[in-house]
């Protein structure tokens, strides 16, 4: 089989029905081939928003591709791959490349770095397996290879194919699918036992649930876990909506001192946390202020199970879970779950505030309909208080411009869902123009636009500055340029009614919130404070805040 066809072949049976990506010379061979497919390529404007769509795509769907060309393609997308890496999202990069047969080591090919190999070296970096296809008899085995690595580990992938190699016949494979994996018998008994004599003998236990239960298809398996033991769940900023924000056991959003007031009480007096892929980084514990005593903490990631001070690398969280469900060891409890204090959110009734927006979504936002994306910015820490039931964001690695490809995605991958995508001034200009991808291709993501003007979350941390301004734009025009609809709304009253037109429109519509330039979220208040804590502890003495 060419290796072009046997590499979408397996793609399609993997459940692609899409790729993101913008064409090139080195990559046209590849094109072509994805053209005797039923595989469709979305073209979009700039190769970080095929990164940041490929993500999204992956997160629904469990595996996104982004197909573009050697050097100026590939390597423009670096960042958007790096922060699929950190956040375990199954991208699949595909790359052109030039021929094999013309490589001489003094040859001056454009998009070339340095060497032939250069790109590879960068990509290897930021995904778990990589490979150049520079040779056929092997091309189909280092495809598989690289896929099973990409299904198992949930992080990104890398496959560089020349445009030689495209059409050539590649040798049979012989690398079956990786065997299911077992785990240790003894080391299964002994985790398991300490887990439930830990669970039993504690008065407090919370579940802390993170992105790795999305990730590896968790998420209907932790609501019978936390209905069948009647525990309280608290949720990560980058695992949001792994568990429903609806559902009656559901306390919030724990990030240390930034985070719900309620998911912080419940997990900081809790006397045993049962930590279920959860990524301790600096944003899911509201820089490192999360307070959980180790000796208290049941955790289970991809990679092992910890409890307290003991660790069982042969044991993981898809074990552990299982085990959880199955188990009649385990006692369930009669515990009274925290109820959210409301009043406390309210926002002035006329006044159109990030603290508004996201009360009117939370009245708009009806289970089942909507895909909520979020670019990063006081867009997405507001969602700290944002009840909804899907959310996409780049909640741990924080890169801007993820919200508007993500949405075409979303839209793509999950067409019964209508995207709604949330993001500032400053992401939309690095991205906003996909809104014209999405009327290329009939979607129609709902964009509210946070428009403040300049960075808030840094003004907020260190006062205005000429360099926090964002260069004013008629957003709403830009809108309707590419086919889309628009309007700009300054009040409360004004957003809902704006709502309810988007919801009715045919078409992408694009929401101008015009904010005041220092109107910020309570959570980001929190982390600000936070920040400004560490940043000027010891200069205040001297140079002063400014």
């Amino acid at each position: 089989m060419r290796v072009g066809e046997y590499l979408f072949k397996r793609l399609k049976a993997l459940g692609v029905r899409h790729t993101f990506g913008i064409p090139g010379d080195f990559v046209l061979p590849l094109y072509q081939a994805l053209e005797r497919t039923s595989i469709k390529p979305i073209v979009v404007t700039h190769e970080p928003s095929a990164g940041f769509a490929a993500d999204a795509y992956a997160r629904i769907k469990g595996l996104g591709v982004a197909l573009v060309t050697y050097g100026a393609g590939a390597l423009n997308m670096v960042n958007a791959i790096a922060q699929a890496y950190a956040e375990r999202s199954p991208v699949l990069v595909v790359s052109g490349a030039p021929e094999i047969q013309d490589r001489r080591l003094d040859a001056l090919v454009h998009h070339k770095v340095r060497t032939f190999e250069s790109q590879l070296i960068v990509y290897q970096e930021i995904t778990c397996a990589a490979a150049a296809l520079n040779d056929p008899r092997t091309a189909l085995e280092e495809i598989d290879r690289v896929l099973d690595a990409i299904s198992r580990r949930k992080r990104p992938g890398y496959l560089e194919i020349p445009r030689d190699v495209v059409f050539a016949t590649g040798a049979r494979s012989q690398r079956a699918g990786l065997p299911a994996r077992r785990p240790d018998p003894a080391a299964l008994r002994e985790v398991m036992g300490e887990v439930v004599a830990r669970l039993n003998r504690s008065r407090r236990p919370v579940i802390y649930a993170g992105v790795e239960i999305e990730r590896f298809g968790l998420m209907r398996k932790l609501v019978r876990l936390a209905e069948k033991l009647n525990l309280p769940v608290v949720t990560s900023m980058d695992g949001k909506t792994v568990f429903p924000e609806t559902h009656r056991n559901f306390v919030g959003i724990y990030m240390g001192r930034v985070g719900s007031p309620e998911a912080r009480q419940v997990v900081e007096r809790s006397d045993c946390v049962l930590m279920l892929g959860a990524l301790l980084t600096d944003v899911s514990t509201g820089l490192f202020t999360a307070r959980v005593d180790q000796a208290s903490l049941i955790s289970a990631s991809s990679e092992e199970v910890s409890v307290s001070f003991h660790r069982y690398p042969d044991v993981n969280l898809v074990e552990l879970v299982q085990f959880l469900l199955t188990t009649r060891a385990v006692k369930r409890r009669a515990l009274r779950i925290p109820r959210r204090r409301r009043a406390a959110l309210a926002a002035p009734p006329g006044s159109l505030t990030t603290r508004a927006i996201v009360e009117e979504l939370n009245t708009f936002l009806a289970p089942g309909r909507f895909t909520v994306v979020s670019d990063v910015g006081d867009c997405m820490y507001a969602c700290v208080d944002l009840r909804t039931d899907t959310f996409l964001g780049p909640g741990y690695y924080n890169s801007m411009g993820f919200a508007v490809p993500a949405a075409i995605a979303a839209e793509l991958a999950w067409p019964g869902r209508r995207p709604v995508a949330l993001v500032g001034d400053g992401g939309f200009q690095m991205t906003g123009m996909d809104l014209g991808t999405a009327k290329a291709h009939g979607l129609r993501p709902i964009v509210i636009l946070f428009n403040n003007g300049g960075f808030a979350t840094m003004q907020a941390i260190a006062g205005k500055k000429p360099y926090f301004r964002v260069a004013p734009w008629d957003y709403v025009g830009i809108a309707e340029s590419v086919g889309g609809r628009g309007v700009r709304v300054q009040s409360r009253a004004t957003f809902r009614v704006a709502l309810a037109e988007a919801l009715r429109s045919r078409s992408a519509f694009l929401i101008e919130a015009t904010l005041s330039p220092t109107d910020i979220s309570p959570a980001w208040a929190r982390i600000a404070d936070e920040i400004r804590s560490r940043l000027y502890a010891g200069s205040t003495r001297t140079k002063g805040v400014g």
